[in-house]
């Protein structure tokens, strides 16, 4: 009896443990990317076409990933929504993850256009971005007039220190109505900021993220290039960042600088100039955000990425010199 009742046990608990392991994977599937390129695909769902020759379709044309098909039927059947998929043409991003997609898929005529704004850009970048997917009905000059603003920036509750929306446009995948506004995608922009990061960061700290953003590769990284800027600033040193200077010139082609872009008496050289940049130099990811939340103490004064995008950190100005030496020539 006692035999029984441990197989029955063990059977249970083998349930249990593959149940939760499907579930775990099927939450995964439906809100991964199906891939990292925001290339996008045209679909195109007949009238009355089944919700499996659809399925088959996104399938095909590398919207969905195969392994994932299973999760995407028991996803269409617990929301009922087969019937809700649309005849159209669309334009879909093969970056979606099953849940947009067959949000996307309920549009119909009205379908939303997929924007994806990576983490790292300047807004005029942003601006780009939006023109390129948007198209003639965004205007660039009218977004970039907007994020300066002041009675348009008030409207958000930041804190008073922000006169530019640089660094609180937030990089994320969007979805945006066809007859989306310029101020209608400011405001997203900067309301998920407020949702994901919060409104309580100093302005120092968004800019602070926005340097970490461009000089840092992974979180480890961040952190500890965070704590040099800081000590750096604290003990009355120039930065000495290259990428505000970067940022000025509107470019991040380190081959564009000059070495009177160097010498420059702008607000931006931080060689020259004490002290933080007046604005972000771009719109941090949250990774960096809480990078600058918090910074990680260490002995190191200087640091360098070498061409591989490994990080490599010095004490002093010689060991420095011998990295750059080292990595860089």
């Amino acid at each position: 009896m006692k035999s029984i009742v441990r197989i029955f046990l063990l059977a249970l608990i083998t349930v249990v443990i593959a149940g939760v392991i499907i579930k775990l994977d099927y939450t995964h599937a439906l809100k991964t990317a199906n891939s990292e390129s925001s290339d996008k695909v045209i679909l195109t769902i007949a009238d009355g076409e089944s919700a499996p020759d659809i399925l088959q379709s996104l399938v095909d044309q590398g919207l969905i990933n195969p392994k994932w098909v299973n999760y995407s039927k028991i996803y269409l059947r617990l929301n009922n929504l087969a019937s809700k998929l649309q005849a159209g043409t669309y334009n879909i991003p093969k970056n979606l993850n099953i849940i947009e997609i067959f949000q996307t898929l309920q549009n119909g005529k009205d379908q939303e256009i997929w924007v994806t704004i990576p983490e790292g850009l300047r807004k005029d970048e942003i601006a780009d971005i939006l023109v390129k997917n948007i198209g003639a009905t965004f205007s660039k000059d009218t977004f970039l007039s907007l994020t300066t603003d002041q009675e348009f920036i008030k409207t958000f509750g930041l804190i008073s220190d922000v006169k530019d929306l640089e660094g609180y446009l937030f990089p994320d995948k969007y979805a945006f109505a066809q007859d989306v506004t310029e101020k209608d995608i400011a405001t997203r922009l900067v309301e998920t900021f407020k949702t994901k990061v919060g409104v309580n960061d100093s302005y120092q700290t968004i800019i602070l993220a926005s340097l970490t953003e461009k000089e840092g590769r992974t979180a480890t990284d961040r952190a500890m290039i965070t704590g040099i800027i800081l000590k750096r600033y604290n003990e009355g040193w120039t930065l000495g960042l290259d990428t505000t200077t970067l940022y000025y010139l509107k470019t991040w082609d380190e081959s564009k600088i000059t070495e009177n872009d160097l010498k420059a008496n702008n607000p931006y050289n931080t060689r020259v100039v004490t002290g933080f940049p007046p604005t972000p130099i771009c719109n941090p990811g949250l990774e960096s955000i809480n990078a600058a939340r918090n910074p990680v103490n260490s002995t190191y004064y200087y640091f360098i990425s070498d061409l591989t995008g490994v990080m490599h950190y010095a004490r002093t100005a010689a060991e420095h010199n011998n990295n750059v030496n080292q990595y860089l020539r």
